[in-house]
């Protein structure tokens, strides 16, 4: 694991861009204000999508010319 880093939150404001990157490849920020209270900046670990979620953004996009959803079957032509 990466060691952490630490900041003043004045200097966290001005180099977020930085510090982003930095949780982004797994290190954690520590954030101290004036009154000496500590944040922690970190990354979240976020849910991979699954088959279904990336399928389903595909269904609709493919033309294939067959029609998904017909009436045959229900007594009608």
């Amino acid at each position: 694991m990466m060691s952490d880093m630490q900041a003043t939150a004045r200097d966290f404001t001005r180099k977020f861009p930085v510090y982003r990157r930095a949780a982004k490849t797994g290190q954690t920020v520590r954030v101290r204000d004036r009154d000496g209270v500590t944040y922690v900046f970190a990354r979240e670990a976020s849910e991979a999508p699954s088959l279904a979620d990336v399928a389903g953004h595909l269904l609709g996009s493919v033309n294939s010319g067959v029609r998904k959803k017909s009436l045959e079957g229900y007594g009608r032509d």
